[in-house]
């Protein structure tokens, strides 16, 4: 008899539904290597595909916004464009916008044109300065005194102009929200100019979400009439959250099934796109809980009624905290702890957290979609009101039963 080898499986225990690992834990499609195996296809992916099969096809230039709330897919959409003018041997310049300083930002979007430099280029540069022979692009962005929109997008479309295809791709440009409305209108008064005159079989693309969006289109209309095209993200209809589910499944299976939703059962998926909202990233947290907790108790199939039992109240400030995305869960605890449930604003969390406050904001917006905090009309962040109690009840030495 041939010896037998030794099965490990995690400590989950998601052997039990024939499945390796918890298929949900990667809420960014973007991060998986074979992101076609599990992405949705939905219309704006067909209308994508078509625009980018124009720009290589007939070397066209277009300009696009892709606008949706967080979670919805709008980066995931960017780097397909990007890997689709890569695949073609262009220039894809994908920048996710972390500033609200548009200095540094357009200097992002150069330095991404640029090798990388050897310390001979270093050296040389340095030297170049030495002797004042000042560079004519850092001399416009040594302060936005200096910044002229027109000349800085003349030098981005000279410098893209080399590729036979190229994409400028800015992500979460909501991030800019908080510059000088006149910073603002510098900034996009050189992406006019430069999708004035892109180069032939270029894409500009920009991603953002509506609030940011419908401010910035009033601050410069003339911008946003240059756009060819404007994507609005709708949430997942509950036959492509189905769709979902059944691919993520099938990636980790380890035993053959009749049911390609099981250990789920339709009416739990229905119930927890319900209480995601269509957003897929609520919908891949919502299932990768439910899963997880499903597979410590041994739950199977996992119905509605589970659903439900695991995702209630929690009983306790504890239990409350251990829900919370560990990404997320120290600002939490700053919330709970240090400000006693809140309300807070976000700048005094990230001071405590030591965090870039549009860091901390995106971030306690997400927990407001998630439900674990509440807004208040002053724009402060404050716990629900059950763990309210449970501080409360802190205070006064009893416990919520």
């Amino acid at each position: 008899m041939e010896p037998r080898g030794l099965k490990l499986y995690p400590i989950e225990g998601y052997e039990i539904y024939g499945l390796s690992r918890n298929p949900f834990e990667q809420l960014a499609s973007e991060g998986i290597s074979d992101v076609e195996s599990i992405h949705v296809y939905q219309e704006i992916d067909m209308r994508l595909s078509m625009i980018i099969s124009e720009v290589i096809g007939n070397r066209s230039s277009i300009a696009l916004s892709i606008i949706g709330p967080l979670g919805m897919g709008k980066t995931q959409r960017l780097k397909s464009i990007a890997k689709a003018i890569s695949d073609s041997r262009g220039k894809a310049i994908y920048v996710k916008v972390d500033t609200n300083d548009i200095l540094k930002l357009t200097r992002d979007i150069f330095y991404a044109l640029k090798p990388p430099r050897s310390r001979t280029n270093i050296f040389l540069e340095n030297l170049s300065r030495k002797l004042g022979f000042i560079d004519r692009l850092e001399k416009m962005l040594s302060s936005t005194q200096e910044y002229k929109s027109r000349d800085i997008a003349e030098l981005l479309t000279e410098q893209m102009g080399k590729y036979p295809y190229c994409a400028l791709l800015l992500d979460e440009l909501e991030n800019m929200q908080t510059a000088r409305e006149q910073d603002k209108i510098q900034f996009f008064e050189m992406l006019r100019h430069f999708i004035s005159n892109m180069p032939q079989g270029c894409i500009v693309a920009f991603a953002c979400i509506p609030e940011a969006y419908e401010e910035y289109s009033k601050i410069f209309p003339a911008f946003f009439m240059r756009l060819h095209y404007e994507f609005r993200l709708r949430p997942m209809s509950i036959d492509e959250a189905y769709e979902l589910v059944k691919k993520r499944l099938n990636r980790v299976r380890i035993r053959d099934t009749a049911d390609p939703l099981y250990p789920f059962t339709e009416e739990a998926i229905k119930l927890i796109h319900e209480l995601g909202h269509g957003n897929p990233r609520q919908i891949l947290r919502l299932l990768h809980y439910v899963l997880s907790e499903s597979a410590k108790h041994k739950f199977d199939p996992i119905d509605d009624y589970v659903v439900t039992t695991i995702l209630e109240e929690p009983k306790s400030l504890e239990e409350y905290l251990t829900r919370i995305p560990k990404e997320y869960k120290d600002l939490v605890e700053i919330i709970v702890h240090k400000f006693r449930g809140g309300p807070v604003s976000y700048i005094q969390v990230a001071k405590e957290a030591k965090k870039p406050g549009i860091q901390v904001y995106d971030q306690l917006e997400e927990l407001i979609r998630l439900g674990f905090l509440v807004g208040d009309p002053k724009g402060n962040y404050k716990v629900p009101e059950y763990v309210r109690k449970f501080l409360e009840g802190e205070e006064t030495g009893t416990e919520e039963v």
